[in-house]
């Protein structure tokens, strides 16, 4: 009888990627740098909450924004007119950061003039919730578009 051979080829990136994003979260920790993996699915509220964020919190913290999109930088554009730099990961259709990615936008940040980044992840909820990016915290912003049910249709 024949026999499958596989090969796991998922397996060997996310590995890859976990090791990297706890070498991120290892520097993080050194340098006292807390760092938020925002996720949420397109139009989910993530922009409008990293903004109101920066506007309540830059006065007490040293923040920076990395926004992940697949081919805009208008959200990048929005954080800078708040005064708080911005650093814009385009991927060019990937539906994901990952560690990697964010090791690169680290290198366009002044680090040690740091005390906290926000990552806005891809609007997405498939696949940035697979890969680790090194997050002190990750979190979610679950959102119901079409409301409340109304009285009448209850019955």
């Amino acid at each position: 009888m024949a026999e499958i051979r596989l090969i796991d080829i998922k397996e060997d990136i996310l590995s890859e990627n976990q090791a990297l994003a706890g070498q991120i979260r290892d520097a993080l920790r050194n340098h006292r740098i807390f760092l938020m993996n925002l996720m949420a699915s397109p139009g989910g509220g993530k922009t409008s909450l990293i903004l109101q964020t920066l506007r309540r919190l830059k006065d007490k913290f040293r923040m920076a924004v990395i926004e992940g999109d697949i081919d805009s930088q208008v959200d990048a554009e929005k954080v800078i007119q708040e005064d708080i730099p911005a650093v814009q990961i385009r991927t060019g259709g990937f539906c994901h950061l990952d560690a990697s990615m964010i090791e690169m936008a680290f290198k366009e940040l002044e680090m040690t003039a740091l005390d906290a980044i926000i990552v806005e992840n891809i609007g997405n909820l498939v696949c940035p919730a697979e890969f680790d990016i090194g997050a002190t915290r990750n979190v979610m912003i679950l959102s119901v578009p079409e409301g409340m049910t109304s009285p009448s249709n209850t019955r």
